[in-house]
C-alpha cells in the first residue's frame, strides 16, 4: 500500500508534503486508486483527499498542498480552546521534541513499508485464533521492534526513561492504528468465516441425509471361514465412499451451476459479497487450484512410473516442443 517504488514522481512529492507537514502529532495514509490516483486519509478530516498522478498544471501540488492546509486547519477548528492551547504548548519547537518527533516518524516510515506484509500476517493471526483479541499484542510487538530498530540507527544516543518511552509507543501506536484495518473489520471477517462454515456444515448433513444404505442381493448362504464382522466393516467403508462422493457431487454441482450462468448474472451474484468474502473466495480459488495442479503432477509421475519411461528422454522432448 505505501510502498513508494508504485508512486510517480509527482505523488511522492505529495507525500514528503503530507511527513513535512503532518508532521508526528497527526496520523494519515495513503493509497493509489485504480485510476492511478492518490487517495490520502488524514485523521481528523472527515473526507478523503484525492490528487492525480502527473498533472499537467503546474499548480496542481500548490493547489493539494492548500486543501490539504484548510481541512486540517477546519478539523482542528472543531476542538475547544483548552485543546488547542495545549497541542500550541506541545507544538513547541524545543530540541527535545524535534528529536523524538524524528523518532517518530521513522518509527512510522518503517512501519509504512512493511504495511501489506503486517496486515496479511494479522489477519492471519486473527483468523487461526478466531478472535480479535490478539490485534493489540501482534501491533504493539511491531511497535516495540520498530522503535528498537530506529534508536540503534540513530546517530545521538541518550537514554530514554520508561514513562517517555509508553509515550512514544502510544504516539506510533495512533499512526499505526490509523493504517491498519479496524476491529469491526475483523470482526466481521470472523462472522463472515463462521457462516460459511456453517453453511458447509449443513451440506455435509443434507449429503448424510441423502445416503441410502447400500442394498445386498440375497444370495446361497455358503460357510466362509472369517470373522463375523467382516461384512459390517465392509457396508462401513461402502457408505463413507458413498457419503464423500455425495458431498463432492452437491459442491461440484453448486459451482457448475455458478458458471453455467451468464456472465453478467454471475457477476451480479458475487457483487452481492462483502470485501472480507471476496477475498476468502479468492483465496479458495487458488488454493482449489493448487491443489489439483499437485493431483495432475501426482498423475503425471504415477504415469511416467507405471510406464517406465526414461525421464532424460522426456525432458529432451519438452525442450524441443
Amino acid at each position: 500500500m505505501c510502498k513508494q517504488t508504485n508512486y510517480s514522481k509527482y505523488q511522492k512529492r505529495a507525500i514528503k508534503f503530507l511527513s513535512d507537514f503532518l508532521g508526528a502529532e497527526i496520523p494519515f495514509t495513503y493509497e493509489k486508486t485504480q485510476t492511478n490516483h492518490l487517495k490520502v486519509l488524514i485523521d481528523g478530516v472527515p473526507k478523503p483527499l484525492f490528487t492525480g498522478s502527473t498533472p499537467s498544471d503546474c499548480k496542481s501540488i500548490n493547489n493539494f498542498m492548500a486543501e490539504v492546509k484548510r481541512e486540517v486547519k477546519a478539523s482542528k477548528e472543531t476542538l475547544d480552546i483548552e485543546q488547542d492551547t495545549s497541542v500550541v504548548k506541545i507544538l513547541l519547537p524545543t530540541p527535545f521534541k524535534q528529536s523524538q518527533d524524528k523518532l517518530i516518524q521513522n518509527c512510522v516510515k518503517s512501519l509504512r513499508t512493511r504495511l501489506e506484509v503486517m496486515k496479511s500476517q494479522e489477519e492471519q493471526k486473527v483468523l487461526e485464533e478466531k478472535s480479535v483479541n490478539v490485534v493489540s499484542a501482534f501491533r504493539s510487538e511491531a511497535i516495540k521492534h520498530a522503535l528498537s530498530f530506529a534508536l540503534q540507527s540513530r546517530r545521538q544516543g541518550g537514554y530514554i526513561k520508561p514513562k517517555e518511552m509508553k509515550s512514544l509507543e502510544a504516539k506510533i501506536g495512533s499512526h499505526l492504528n490509523f493504517m491498519m484495518p479496524t476491529l469491526a473489520y475483523y470482526s466481521e471477517l470472523l462472522e463472515s468465516k463462521t457462516k460459511y462454515q456453517e453453511k458447509l456444515a449443513i451440506v455435509d448433513k443434507e449429503a448424510l441425509k441423502n445416503v441410502h444404505e447400500p442394498k445386498f442381493t440375497q444370495e446361497p448362504e455358503v460357510e466362509v471361514d472369517c470373522e463375523p464382522n467382516v461384512f459390517a466393516k465392509q457396508s462401513d467403508e461402502l457408505t463413507n465412499i458413498q457419503i464423500d462422493r455425495n458431498v463432492q457431487q452437491i459442491k461440484q454441482s453448486s459451482a457448475l451451476e455458478l458458471m453455467a450462468m451468464p456472465s453478467n448474472n454471475r457477476v451480479s451474484l458475487l457483487r452481492g459479497l462483502s470485501k472480507s468474502q471476496s477475498l476468502k473466495l479468492i483465496d479458495d480459488i487458488n488454493q482449489a487450484m493448487t491443489q489439483n495442479r499437485e493431483d495432475d503432477i501426482k498423475a503425471v509421475i504415477a504415469m511416467i512410473k507405471e510406464k517406465d519411461l526414461p525421464l532424460e528422454l522426456i525432458i529432451s522432448r519438452l525442450d524441443a516442443a
